[in-house]
């Protein structure tokens, strides 16, 4: 007897081989994967048509910024893909550390600047990373601030204070 993913506390659904359940999990990551991808395809075609010199990585991340905050896109969507992306994304650093590799003397001659340009470059993506995360949280705050308060005065105002 095949092991089972009984979810007929979820809404009387039949039941999934555990294998089955695997595959379809694989199968909607690729999926989300390829949507991405091809996403990032259709900003290039247009940026180049376009004539655009901004990346088309850049351009469709803002495009799914603006989908994600008024909610056409929904991030459950690409939830999936977007995990097994960041979880594997060591493999996208490989082929820098093969050119490293490859120029020892570059690296022997202007080994410090290169480390000191990484440094640098980091550190400010840190902290304007760190500065746009700060100014969202407050944001974030008024909002909910501002509608709290809102709504205190629309229920004092059906209680008739």
């Amino acid at each position: 007897m095949s092991k089972t993913l009984d979810d007929s506390a979820a809404g009387g659904r039949p039941r999934l081989p555990i294998g089955a359940c695997a595959a379809l999990q694989a199968a909607k990551v690729v999926l989300q994967i390829a949507l991405l991808s091809t996403i990032w395809l259709a900003v290039d075609m247009a940026r180049q048509r376009l004539g655009w010199s901004m990346p088309a990585g850049l351009i469709g991340f803002a495009l799914l910024a603006v989908g994600l905050f008024t909610g056409l896109v929904k991030a459950r969507w690409l939830q999936g893909g977007t995990n097994w992306l960041l979880a594997e994304m060591l493999l996208f650093f490989v082929p820098a550390m093969l050119v490293v590799t490859e120029y020892p003397d570059l690296i022997l001659h202007q080994g410090w600047r290169i480390l000191a340009v990484i440094v640098t470059s980091t550190a400010c993506v840190m902290a304007a990373t760190a500065l746009a995360v700060d100014r969202v949280y407050r944001l974030e705050l008024w909002l909910a601030r501002r509608r709290s308060t809102r709504h205190a005065g629309r229920a004092a105002f059906r209680a008739g204070v």
